[in-house]
């Protein structure tokens, strides 16, 4: 195949594994709690469904994005009817009406468990916002995240640095709560403020926005970027230095292109050259350690031995394929496309679920075969830290991706 045949099998791919197999599952009645709104807290790998969990505001936000988008994509109805569905559960159950922004947890009921705030929790909820604003133009959503934006804004202790932990009247507090805890004495980066705030830029073309996009873009290109290793540091201390030696492939695939489309969104020429440099440099270096002999993205390793990790998480395959089209776009290095295709087949080979629908969350491919393994959300088909929202991300952007280098 030419490179124009090649490009179109895989948004073909993408296309169909979007509507054929991740969205059926994720807009079924099956996953719904009709008795307490929203979604089962749990739905194991054998499809057994379980409310043992308090729900999550990462995973509401996360699901109203990939609804939302999905229906911004492909225009089906039963995608707008999820994301509405979503988002009035969101609002109902999350949304913190004293205070503003949204509670990190709720119990199956909907009651509030955890009132603190994250900057990377409200982060998906304004993504929330922003993206379900541009698929159906809801006011409402879109006032509740410029607000949520203006108070997230609030807690910046630096440029693109924030507070690690926000009680729920937005202001910092030492002890970390909620699912996701960051090492102590790091300033926290939080990669999908990039992805909220474009959102959100998107929507409004407000120059407040694009400010923050700004400070985003100029941390990423700074003390984001480890030259040394060649790679993007999640998270550095007061005075800009790495913290900890293991290294996420998995994210400096996603902050990549997600690093571009914030530098592209400022729309300053010197941001843009830069940000292109840091990329190319980063994706390769992926391309040189990242992928195993059967051509899947570990997950991450040790900077310092070199010790990659064994086992392999839906999330990651993902950002890896997304990464490598990405890269093909940015460079025209047919190393990338190479890439993206052998991510693409890897994942249609181990990682589609085909008696129920979605992805599997971990596997293990080596020379004893093919098998599921434990690991990072655990074998849940849908849990706190399971959902669509990664995978259907690589198929919009994979879409998006290549109508642009053929329109080029």
């Amino acid at each position: 195949m030419d490179v124009k045949e090649r490009l179109l099998a895989l948004k073909e791919w993408a296309e169909k594994d979007a509507t054929e197999c991740m969205f059926p599952f994720w807009t079924s009645d099956y996953i719904k709690d009709h008795e307490h709104g929203g979604y089962y807290g749990t739905v194991t790998l054998d499809m057994e469904r379980k409310n043992d969990i308090d729900r999550s505001l990462v995973l509401y936000g996360r699901m109203v994005y990939a609804f939302s988008n999905a229906y911004r994509v492909f225009g089906k109805p039963e995608y707008l009817e999820s994301a509405k569905y979503t988002f009035d559960y969101l609002i109902d159950k999350f949304y913190d009406p004293e205070f503003g922004g949204a509670y990190s947890s709720v119990d199956t009921e909907g009651n509030p468990v955890n009132t603190d705030k994250s900057v990377y929790s409200e982060a998906f909820f304004v993504m929330a916002c922003a993206a379900y604003y541009n698929a159906c133009k809801d006011e409402k959503a879109l006032k509740l995240g410029m607000d949520t934006f203006k108070l997230i804004e609030a807690t910046k202790t630096a440029p693109a640095t924030y507070f690690s932990a926000i009680t729920r009247d937005w202001k910092e507090q030492k002890k970390q709560t909620g699912r996701i805890i960051f090492p102590e004495g790091t300033i926290v980066f939080p990669h999908h403020l990039c992805q909220a705030y474009e959102q959100l830029f998107r929507a409004t073309g407000a120059p407040e926005v694009r400010d923050s996009l700004r400070d985003l873009a100029l941390f990423l290109i700074g003390p984001g970027f480890d030259r040394e290793n060649s790679c993007f540091t999640t998270f550095v201390d007061k005075d800009g230095k790495r913290v900890g030696t293991r290294q996420s492939l998995g994210h400096d695939c996603e902050i990549s292109y997600l690093a571009m489309d914030v530098a592209e969104a400022v729309g300053d020429s010197e941001i843009i050259a830069k940000m292109k440099e840091t990329c190319t440099i980063v994706l390769n270096r992926v391309l040189e350690i990242g992928f195993d002999k059967w051509h899947s993205l570990y997950n991450s390793y040790n900077i310092e031995t070199g010790e990659k990790e064994k086992s392999h998480v839906w999330w990651a395959q993902a950002e890896a394929a997304n990464a490598m089209i990405f890269g093909y776009s940015l460079t025209g290095d047919e190393r990338f496309l190479d890439a993206c295709e052998k991510q693409v087949d890897y994942i249609e080979k181990y990682f589609v679920n085909r008696e129920h629908g979605d992805w599997y969350s971990n596997i293990i491919v080596d020379e004893e075969g093919w098998r599921i393994v434990d690991g990072s959300h655990g074998f849940d088909k849908l849990n706190a830290g399971k959902c669509p929202f990664h995978n259907s991300h690589m198929c919009f952007d994979i879409i998006r991706r290549v109508d642009e280098i053929l329109a080029r």
